[in-house]
């Protein structure tokens, strides 16, 4: 890598950290996918239950299958039909874990965490409830500020979601947000944690490449 793009990185990140810090949140960067998981199975060492968000970052990192061979009570709903019974429980157990695992569309240099969800199981869990909260994100995901982590939602995040899903959003086809009253709309509550929430233990693990939406 280009020395120029490695100390650009390194202003990013120790930037992104110190301001998560200052919000009263634990940051971390990791080298690798496999250290991020390393880092998640050590926090995980005190909890009995898991809670896993519909996130394609934190499956990447191959740590599901270690904590349920570690005897974890684990909570995803992607394993049930949508739409079911089943499923809606488990979305609710989500907020009930010791430990959450989830990643967040974007998360600025001032040290806020930005999301936008369609249920809000995601963004309920990340707030309140669960004991421990692990937020993983890929250099992707950083965005200097709010302003652009929303732009970022609604030209990257948000479209790639949709396709992914299936769904016959106007995005799908633009490729951008176009504010859609379409009934498959995922975009439908925003979430911007500015400081840790007074009753949940937050850490951001940052994996320094591009993961997830």
């Amino acid at each position: 890598m280009d020395e120029f793009v490695k100390n650009h990185q390194k202003i990013v990140f120790e930037t992104t950290l110190n301001a998560l810090e200052k919000n009263g949140f634990k940051g971390i960067l990791v080298s690798s996918k496999e250290e991020a998981a390393e880092k998640i199975m050590e926090i995980a060492k005190d909890c009995s239950s898991v809670g896993i968000a519909g996130t394609h970052t934190v499956r990447a990192l191959g740590v599901l299958p270690k904590l349920e061979q570690a005897g974890k009570v684990m909570s995803d709903h992607w394993k049930f039909k949508p739409g079911t019974p089943e499923e809606l429980e488990c979305r609710k157990n989500q907020g009930r874990v010791d430990l959450f695992l989830v990643s967040s569309n974007a998360v600025t240099m001032n040290g806020e965490i930005v999301n936008r969800d369609g249920c809000g199981n995601r963004v309920n869990a990340m707030t309140f409830g669960p004991r421990k909260v692990v937020i993983v994100i890929g250099k992707n995901k950083i965005t200097p500020d709010l302003e652009s982590a929303l732009a970022r939602i609604e030209e990257v995040a948000a479209p790639i979601r949709a396709m992914s899903l299936n769904r016959k959003t106007p995005c799908v086809k633009t490729g951008y947000c176009m504010d859609c009253d379409s009934p498959e709309r995922i975009c439908r509550i925003t979430s911007i944690i500015h400081k840790r929430p007074v009753m949940t233990d937050i850490t951001v693990i940052i994996i320094p490449e591009d993961l997830g939406y």
